[in-house]
């Protein structure tokens, strides 16, 4: 049977991407759904954005570095030790307090890493490498040894968590491929970086085992998913409004995210949420 495989990676809470991602694989006759983690945070989506991907009812559903570090911290293993976790610990306070507690459960135990068979071809699936979600070691520029550890024996690898559309081979010629970010899409190149549509890859692959590989980048309403962060009162909303119009994020500038906190009071709200020092 003749398969269309969308595949999509790395989310972060952008609902109005994902929809319009889901639509444009279904106007293309997509059959099958794979999602390759990271699908919440620092979006506004929550409940609303888990039933979106669980409707299409997808065989491959992994989770990223994001869901493992949201676990981190619901778990009682954050610390609040500089501002970025204080804002990763607050953001997951929001999301925590409107996702399911099964949904929530189902989310992180999901593996990071699976292998599909599809007409013939043997396909590894993961975030990042397979036995971790996170690390730089993919990122397009990095060595050939990084992507041949990724391919293993697999015909195909296919990861997220880098941001960017690839294409590359091992150094046997197997196939690697990153469908880049469906909610928040990255590129070192300014122009190309300027381009902030929703990325996403549909794959065909023939009776015969043929591949066919589309890289696809959708356009979505971006003024209205900046509107719906700020209806919900999503903290950081004006960070994340930045994030939405430029695609460069703020995670890691702590004189920012200092004064933000200190402004809302964030570091108090998060020790007494999760009742941890």
């Amino acid at each position: 049977m003749l398969r269309k495989i969308a595949v999509l990676a790395d989310v972060h809470g952008n609902l109005s991407a994902l929809r319009a991602v889901l639509a444009d694989a279904q106007r293309a006759g997509a059959t099958d759904y794979w999602f390759l983690g990271d699908l919440f945070l620092p979006g506004p989506g929550t409940q609303d954005l888990y039933d979106a991907l669980k409707a299409v009812q997808p065989q491959v559903w992994l989770q990223g570095n994001w869901e493992q570090g949201i676990d981190f911290v619901v778990t009682g293993q954050g610390h609040w030790d500089d501002e970025s976790k204080v804002y990763f610990a607050r953001l997951t306070m929001y999301l925590i307090k409107r996702l399911a507690s099964a949904d929530y459960q189902a989310l992180v135990h999901r593996p990071i890493a699976t292998t599909m068979v599809v007409n013939g071809l043997n396909f590894g699936l993961s975030h990042n490498q397979p036995e971790r979600s996170t690390g730089h070691d993919l990122y397009p520029a990095e060595a050939q040894e990084n992507f041949d550890h990724l391919a293993k024996d697999h015909d195909v690898a296919i990861y997220g968590h880098t941001h960017q559309q690839l294409m590359r081979t091992s150094s046997s010629g197997q196939l690697i491929i990153n469908p880049g970010a469906t909610g928040q899409p990255y590129s070192p190149y300014p122009k190309l970086m300027a381009d902030q549509r929703a990325h996403y890859a549909l794959l065909t692959v023939t009776d015969a085992g043929q591949l066919a590989v589309d890289f696809r980048k959708v356009a979505y309403d971006i003024d209205a998913e900046i509107a719906a962060a700020k209806a919900v009162q999503l903290p950081y909303a004006d960070l994340y409004a930045h994030l939405r119009q430029t695609g460069f994020t703020i995670t890691h500038d702590q004189d920012l995210l200092r004064r933000v906190n200190a402004a809302h009071g964030y570091l108090a709200e998060v020790r007494e949420f999760f009742k941890h020092d």
